[in-house]
């Protein structure tokens, strides 16, 4: 009798996951998730280990990334929350994740920026503390969120500050974008980078095209990543990236271009941004596809999760980047990533997976 209810008790534990919902398959998992204008990525470690970064605008995180997360088979809880600066295209989503009843376990981070202070900041510090993970802290460079497995998330830059170098960047409270969080997202000899709005000066003008107020922080960052005292990447730079700002001109300048020198460029766009973005720009694109003559780069494949303004008065947005909707990278981190869309779009969308040749998943070579 004895012997039989043991046996129960063993088959009722393996029915428990320890890991909510997620289970182990040594691979590493990053989803772009379609929020039109605004980002919010979730990142599955090879054991399970959720992290969601950003949680798209207000209305997004309960209309778009609760059911994503849900179709995935998460229907409770997620490991980390961070959230890269305090603009509600990126941060009006992540309460509504928590009041849909999702709870934090482990940590909720943010940039440290005090500069904000509007409804979607001030529900975003309240849905934290109903958490188990508790209030939201304040995440710094060189801080390492660990995803199971060996991979991992570097905290890279965050309100100023980038990863080894002495002098922060003096930022006032109109420089939000550029306070921004960058991480590194590393598995095995996989690299890929994300980070926010963050910008990338006027330095290139008369090469690119582009032009911006923002601060240069992006060709800091690069080179403190590839030639500092203890780079975190090589010469190739990364496999992928999240292409800053949503395509705007603010960023993605020739160096980090160059430094990062992606095969696969997402770009996380679409309805909502108003009159004046005009994201992707084509300036933009043109440097992520090596169309000007400073860039040494090879072509990146620049994906799209929607299309970008559809005014077709409006000449500066490309068209180029392929619509794709949700877009997910898995990798065994030693020798390949497959690249997916889900082909989720707005109404009237074109979806472009055929095209880009990632429907059915597409493999590239890790470096």
């Amino acid at each position: 009798m004895n012997k039989i209810i043991l046996l129960l008790l063993f088959v009722f534990l393996l029915g428990c996951k320890t890991k909510d919902d997620v289970a182990a398959t040594q691979f590493l998992e990053i989803h772009v998730i379609n929020v039109q204008q605004g980002d919010a990525t979730l990142i599955i470690g090879p054991d399970g280990t959720t992290l969601l970064v950003d949680g798209g605008d207000t209305g997004k995180g309960k209309k778009d990334v609760v059911d994503y997360l849900k179709g995935l088979g998460i229907e409770k809880s997620i490991d980390h929350m961070v959230n890269t600066h305090r603009h509600a295209d990126h941060l009006g989503g992540l309460d509504e994740v928590i009041n849909a009843g999702f709870d934090v376990r482990k940590g909720i981070w943010a940039n440290g920026s005090d500069s904000v202070d509007t409804d979607a900041n001030r529900d975003f510090l309240a849905a934290a503390m109903s958490t188990t993970a508790g209030s939201v802290k304040t995440i710094s460079p060189g801080q390492i969120i660990g995803l199971g497995g060996g991979a991992k998330a570097t905290v890279v830059a965050a309100s100023g500050n980038i990863l080894g170098t002495t002098t922060p960047f003096t930022l006032t409270d109109e420089d939000e974008n550029d306070k921004s969080v960058a991480l590194l997202i590393q598995y095995g000899r996989f690299d890929y980078i994300m980070s926010g709005d963050l910008g990338g000066g006027a330095d290139d003008t008369v090469c690119t095209g582009r032009t911006t107020k923002q601060k240069n922080m992006e060709s800091i960052l690069v080179k403190a990543l590839t030639e500092g005292v203890k780079p975190l990447l090589t010469s190739t730079g990364v496999d992928a990236m999240m292409v800053p700002h949503h395509g705007s001109e603010s960023s993605t300048n020739q160096d980090y271009m160059n430094g990062m020198s992606p095969r696969v460029a997402i770009i996380s766009v679409g309805d909502g941004q108003g009159s004046l973005f005009h994201h992707p720009r084509k300036d933009i694109v043109n440097v992520l596809t090596k169309k000007v003559a400073c860039i040494t780069a090879e072509p990146s494949l620049v994906l799209q999760t929607d299309e970008g303004e559809g005014d077709p008065m409006v000449t500066d947005t490309s068209q180029e980047g392929f619509v794709s909707g949700d877009v997910v990278i898995k990798t065994n981190g030693v020798s390949t990533f497959q690249v997916s869309g889900s082909g989720r779009v707005r109404e009237g969308s074109p979806d472009e997976r055929v095209s880009a040749g990632i429907n059915p998943p597409r493999s590239f070579p890790l470096d």
